[in-house]
């Protein structure tokens, strides 16, 4: 037998909810940029700060948004309670944090298609200049422009310049070469170059 619980109960349970959402969205994110600023990692730090802002904008305009739709003011003063009147400068301060939000989420998501689209194309050729050498890429990456390919494979050591050549022919001369060879160093080939330097890190 179901037990039905009182209306009382109902709203505690309802008005609870709210308070969840908030601090499962907003509190982690908070705490994360905390902890990255003390161990100094403030690019990362940025970025927590930032999803952390997404959650604020994203509350108060749907918030907002739905209270307009739903016509909740004009309901409460039907019910007889006070309510302000609603300014303009409100609707103006939610909508420049939502686009104060937008910027970098859009910058970062054209510089992920970007890297993206970078490191398919040059994937096939970095599979080709290993295959040459019976080498095998365990990962073709790239981030912020700068190509990164994983190479596994048996000494002799791989002709690094043919690679940046590669790359260099099939129109990704502008960006940089990170080349990681499993068990050894990493090799730097920057943009447009003929010749690798061994690099740490």
């Amino acid at each position: 037998m179901t037990r039905q619980l009182p209306i009382r109960e109902y709203a505690t349970g309802t008005s609870i909810l709210p308070g969840v959402a908030i601090a499962i969205s907003l509190v982690p994110p908070l705490a994360v940029t905390g902890l990255l600023l003390e161990v100094g990692r403030y690019h990362d730090a940025g970025q927590s700060a930032l999803l952390f802002a997404t959650n604020v904008a994203a509350i108060v305009a749907t918030g907002t948004l739905v209270f307009l739709l739903y016509r909740v003011r004009a309901a409460a003063q039907t019910a007889g309670h006070a309510v302000s009147r609603l300014r303009g400068t409100t609707l103006v301060a939610v909508s420049c944090l939502v686009i104060l939000v937008a910027v970098p989420l859009t910058i970062g998501t054209v510089t992920i298609a970007r890297d993206q689209q970078l490191a398919a194309t040059a994937r096939p050729l970095a599979l080709q200049w290993a295959d040459n050498a019976h080498w095998q890429i365990a990962d073709v990456v790239a981030k912020n422009g700068t190509i990164t390919v994983t190479a596994v494979g048996l000494p002799p050591d791989l002709d690094l310049p043919a690679l940046r050549r590669a790359l260099n022919d099939g129109g990704l001369a502008p960006h940089d070469l990170r080349v990681q060879l499993v068990g050894g160093n990493t090799r730097l080939c920057a943009a447009a170059a003929t010749d690798c330097m061994t690099v740490t890190g």
